[in-house]
């Protein structure tokens, strides 16, 4: 986990004013109202997007710890952010909680799991004696 100083280290590597001049960044859904979200952006709009997420990480322990301030704004009406975005995201809202990640469940092989590959190759038997006696019916028939 970073410090706060290492964030701010970051922070600083960046030019945002030049980034703004430059940056396009914009959250949209494809065809209106699906389940598909999508970011159309440029360079230099990604960069400023992920700055202004590094400066909501370099806050949040400062947000969390004040009683009365419990979002982080975004300036969401920049010229850098698209207006045809569907999306615009006005603030971060800091929680304290981490994500617990649960042991994944170990797969037990079954009894058709073993099977399966003998399955696969009775049928791939089943289908070439199959073709062959086909093949060989045909030349009879034929000759």
């Amino acid at each position: 986990m970073l410090t706060k100083e290492e964030l701010q280290k970051i922070i600083d590597q960046f030019d945002e004013e030049d980034l703004k001049r430059q940056g396009i960044f914009g959250i949209s859904q494809y065809g209106g109202g699906s389940d598909e979200s999508f970011i159309r952006a440029n360079k230099e709009g990604l960069e400023l997007f992920a700055l202004e997420l590094l400066k909501a990480a370099r806050d949040t322990e400062t947000t969390l710890a004040d009683t009365e301030k419990n979002i982080i704004p975004f300036d969401y009406d920049e010229d850098w952010i698209d207006e045809s975005s569907d999306t615009f995201i006005q603030y971060v809202e800091p929680i304290a909680d981490k994500q617990k990640l649960r042991p994944k469940a170990e797969h037990k092989s079954t009894f058709a799991d073993k099977l399966m590959p003998y399955g696969c190759g009775l049928i791939a038997i089943v289908l070439v004696v199959s073709a062959i006696v086909g093949l060989v019916t045909l030349f009879k028939w034929l000759f």
